[in-house]
C-alpha cells in the first residue's frame, strides 16, 4: 500500500507499479462506472492524477482509474 506522504509527492508522469489482478475502472462524465478490467500481469505505468481514493493511470494508451491502495510508487512492490 502507498503511504500518504508518498502519495502527495506523486506528479503527473511519475512511474507507479500496478500488481496483477487489480481492477481498473472507466467512468462516464456523470461519474457512473461504465467499464472495468483486471491487470493481467504486474506492470509499471504513468501516474496521471488523483481524486480522493482513486488515481488516474495510463493503461493500454487510455486513462483508467484505480484505487489508491492498489498502487505502489515506481517499480517497487512493497
Amino acid at each position: 500500500m502507498i503511504a500518504k506522504q508518498d502519495m502527495k509527492k506523486l506528479k503527473k508522469g511519475d512511474l507507479i507499479y500496478l500488481p496483477s489482478e487489480i481492477t481498473l475502472y472507466k467512468f462516464n462524465k456523470d461519474a457512473a462506472c461504465r467499464q472495468t478490467c483486471k491487470t493481467p500481469r504486474p506492470m509499471t505505468t504513468a501516474f496521471v492524477s488523483r481524486d480522493n481514493n482513486l488515481c488516474e493511470v495510463l493503461y493500454n494508451g487510455e486513462i483508467w482509474s484505480v484505487l489508491v491502495n492498489d498502487i505502489f510508487i515506481g517499480g517497487q512492490n512493497g
